[in-house]
């Protein structure tokens, strides 16, 4: 393709060529783990500053208001699921398609109907959450301060949903930069930033909740004018064909399976807040936001090959994407499993990040790293079902995981409150995902496994073992933590070498390498 079609700094009209047949193995192979790259780049500044901001919030507001916040923002994520209507994929699916047939038109139409619809929806769902506010927090959680909490992050979500339609418009174009710059990297440094600067005036969970609203009316200026940095065309008067029956007709099925999936993931935090206390959902978030760090890879990886499975498979170039699904799925298992390992050994330690009064949120940790560890070992092919357009199978998956959800938090958070959600969620993840990875395999024929998956469990087998035998010596220095875990992972790294790594593997790390010696020098 001609670079200078895409110059992004050009207000010139673009007309997009179609993605050529060169795109070889080696070079989509490279791409991903150039735009993973980028991805792992900005995932970090992103966890990191996500992560800096919970403990902030656990140890200054403390687990009973901590677990306010964290309520408001499971009520919050629901409704941003409701007021996106999917169009997050539908834009990835369909600019990605038309952008490697070079259909300027409809790449146009589509972001144009994309933005129009979910500014729509968001506004009608944002206006409902405020006026049900009130009931939602004294009938159903029984908290009378939730309110205003729930008022705010009601204004906050038609911002967070025009942010995620614009860094979906950049993954299609595969901008993986522009995407992270505003996702992960200006968006959480913002609101850590501004809840840091709050609290040292003296406010507390108030500072937090406004902190979240004003980020996102930043990170949604910031995402349009990336939008219009890729695809300058967006504010000319060139033709736009307009796709939004196809649009929707594609992105309502995944609304339903993405709320189900939001509601899946919130579902735990807020039985948690009608069966029990908001000291109960802090101790049970803070240990849900660690286990879901081991996404920091899966997200990197995905992000960049979510687009080339719609085009490859568009092209029916399956034996590519059937090589890629391996390559992605191996480097997310061989990255995440470490990180996990670390989590379970060290839980109590880690937990304690948070406060003292976190600590006894270690065996939560441990049940949550398990199913997440099911989740990551069998690589994007959830993911695969959406891209290739059996995206109502995906929704009855996701609906079946929802439903078996509700049922096993309402039989087990009674009897055993946090721990209880912990195991309700892990069963209702680790099930499905199962399914999933046998629908991919009997449908498409594809499946994420290769005997590189051995080689990494061995390795990762020694780190807890090592890990174990150290784990005493952790429980009261943090410092000893931190040389624990750079050490465990230097024998990780030295195990996954010694063991043997693929070609094309050793390839790209030659690669890597190679950047940042040039860049050193």
């Amino acid at each position: 393709m001609n670079k200078d079609k895409l110059n992004t700094g050009s207000a010139v009209s673009q007309h997009l060529e179609p993605l050529g047949e060169d795109e070889t193995l080696e070079r989509l192979t490279k791409q991903v783990a150039k735009g993973g790259g980028i991805a792992f780049g900005g995932s970090i500044v992103g966890r990191i500053a996500g992560f800096g901001l919970h403990i902030l919030l656990g140890r200054v507001l403390g687990p009973g208001a901590y677990g306010l916040y964290a309520l408001g923002i499971s009520v919050a994520g629901i409704a941003r699921s409701v007021g996106s209507l999917g169009l997050n994929q539908g834009v990835v699916r369909f600019c990605a398609i038309y952008r490697g047939e070079g259909d300027n038109a409809r790449v146009k139409g589509t972001i144009l109907s994309a933005l129009a619809i979910s500014l729509v929806s968001s506004l009608l769902v944002a206006g409902i959450l405020l006026a049900l506010s009130d009931v939602i927090a004294r009938s159903f959680f029984n908290e009378p301060e939730l309110t205003w909490v729930l008022r705010v992050f009601a204004l906050a979500l038609p911002f967070y949903v025009l942010m995620g339609i614009t860094t979906s418009f950049a993954q299609s174009f595969r901008r993986i930069k522009y995407q992270q710059g505003v996702q992960n990297i200006f968006q959480p440094l913002v609101k850590l930033a501004l809840v840091g600067s709050v609290f040292l005036l003296g406010f507390r969970l108030l500072g937090a909740v406004y902190g979240f609203l004003i980020s996102g009316v930043l990170s949604a200026g910031l995402g349009f004018y990336f939008l219009w940095k890729i695809f300058p065309d967006i504010i000319s008067r060139s033709k736009a064909i307009l796709e939004t029956l196809e649009l929707m007709r594609f992105s309502l099925p995944m609304f339903l399976a993405g709320f189900c999936y939001m509601a899946l993931h919130q579902t735990d935090r807020v039985m948690l807040g009608f069966f029990t206390t908001p000291t109960e959902v802090g101790i049970y978030n803070a240990a849900s936001i660690l286990s879901q760090e081991l996404f920091l890879f899966f997200g990197a990886l995905v992000v960049m090959f979510l687009p080339m499975i719609s085009d490859l498979y568009n092209r029916q170039r399956l034996a590519e994407l059937g090589k890629l699904l391996k390559t992605v799925s191996r480097w997310v298992f061989a990255t995440s499993l470490p990180f996990a390992v670390i989590m379970s050994v060290f839980s109590t330690s880690i937990m304690g990040l948070f406060g003292s009064n976190f600590t006894d949120g270690g065996l939560v940790l441990i049940i949550l790293v398990l199913s997440q560890t099911v989740y990551f070992s069998t690589g994007p092919v959830g993911e695969m079902l959406q891209m290739t357009g059996r995206q109502y199978l995906a929704l009855i998956d996701t609906m079946i995981m929802l439903f078996a959800n509700i049922g096993l938090n309402m039989w087990l958070i009674p009897l055993w409150g946090n721990l209880g959600a912990a195991i309700a969620t892990s069963i209702s993840i680790t099930v499905v995902n199962v399914v999933v990875l046998i629908q991919v395999a009997r449908i498409l024929a594809l499946q994420p496994f290769s005997l590189a998956y051995i080689k990494t469990s061995i390795a990762a087998a020694v780190m807890a073992i090592l890990g174990l035998g150290v784990s005493g010596l952790v429980k009261n220095s943090p410092l000893i933590l931190v040389l624990a875990v750079v050490g465990l992972l230097m024998i990780y790294g030295i195990g996954i070498w010694v063991l043997g790594l693929p070609e094309e593997d050793k390839e790209v790390l030659r690669l890597i390498w190679a950047r940042i010696r040039a860049r050193l020098t």
